[in-house]
């Protein structure tokens, strides 16, 4: 005969669930640290919102189409790789956030009012579909790095000339036709990766402007060395260049000298 109120092995079970999920949130509220990578999740537990003090949240590599209105807004570190997100609205209220990884998801546009979130100094949007970026991101005068590879954008706003703090700029494998003027701006920019574009120049005031850069890498575009070496601006840069390499050889360092650029093929010798 069943039992109306249940087995006793149901009844235990459950209370072993509950005990996990007190001292998993246990756990988090000690560490301020929720660690859910890998959790085969479709949806964020109820119980992250408990944590009031968390300052890092990993959900990367699990199935979430959405997120929950009421993630702790305590959250400094935020990564969320690898999912299938679209839409960033519940993140607004993160002002504190200071890193902020999105890659491998479905967001093809990024909010206009994602520089309120102006203590970011990591933006990781790399392996989405982004088209283009809003005139926002201007605002983020903290932001050191901005990851953006293999996306669809076709151009970067002028804006982020104001993004004073940064330092790396990745847009590989995009279809970025030219580049503004603005960003000669940024004098703390030290790398900025443009492999696999559709550039056919660089603005001298890049070259110029960007007093930090070192590292321009430029492969698998249609820029003309000879157009580029001709482009005032480029020997000041290409001082800088080859003192980070000459820095690199005192200090014993092995350096792999690469111009960024891709050189014609020599033309066979014709047959006699």
């Amino acid at each position: 005969m069943g039992n109306c109120c249940g087995s006793p092995a149901a009844a235990s079970d459950t209370q072993d669930v509950r005990r996990n999920k007190k001292a998993r949130v246990a756990n988090w509220q000690r560490t301020n640290v929720v660690g859910l990578r890998r959790a085969g999740l479709t949806a964020l537990p109820s119980e992250v919102a408990e944590v009031t003090s968390a300052r890092v949240l990993d959900a990367s590599d699990n199935k979430l189409a959405a997120l929950p209105p009421d993630l702790p807004p305590s959250l400094q570190r935020l990564v969320l790789s690898n999912n299938q997100l679209s839409d960033l609205a519940p993140l607004r209220h993160l002002t504190n956030l200071r890193v902020l990884v999105l890659d491998g998801n479905r967001i093809a546009s990024l909010p206009p009012w994602i520089g309120e979130l102006g203590k970011l100094e990591t933006l990781s949007l790399s392996d989405n579909t982004l088209v283009q970026l809003p005139a926002g991101v201007g605002a983020l005068t903290s932001l050191r790095q901005l990851l953006l590879s293999q996306n669809r954008l076709r151009a970067l706003p002028p804006q982020l000339g104001a993004c004073s703090a940064l330092e790396k700029i990745d847009a590989h494998h995009n279809v970025l036709q030219a580049l503004p003027p603005e960003l000669g701006r940024l004098q703390r920019l030290k790398l900025l990766q443009l492999d696999s574009n559709q550039l056919e120049g660089v603005p001298p005031e890049v070259l110029r402007g960007c007093t930090s850069l070192a590292t321009l890498s430029l492969h698998d575009n249609p820029i003309q060395p000879d157009t580029l070496h001709a482009t005032d601006g480029w020997a000041e840069f290409e001082a800088r260049r080859q003192g980070k390499y000459t820095k690199g050889l005192a200090g014993g360092a092995l350096v792999n000298i690469d111009e960024g650029l891709d050189r014609p093929l020599a033309a066979s010798p014709r047959s006699a």
